[in-house]
């Protein structure tokens, strides 16, 4: 089954945040998954998975 990658401006939407608040939470203050990238190091996005776990442990702190 292939990955579903969530890219930046759907993350956006989901989660009500935007770019720059994104990239510190997830470089700065690690408080969100960083993207994946590929091989080449292209941006790939976030697997819907990581999203997906991401909000249950917001649903659980």
């Amino acid at each position: 089954m292939a990955t579903r990658y969530i890219g930046l401006k759907e993350m956006c939407k989901l989660t009500g945040k935007s770019h720059p608040t994104l990239w510190r939470m997830w470089e700065k203050k690690k408080e969100f998954p960083a993207p994946h990238r590929s091989k080449s190091g292209s941006f790939l996005g976030w697997p819907e998975q990581v999203y997906e776990e991401w909000v249950q442990q917001q649903a659980s702190n």
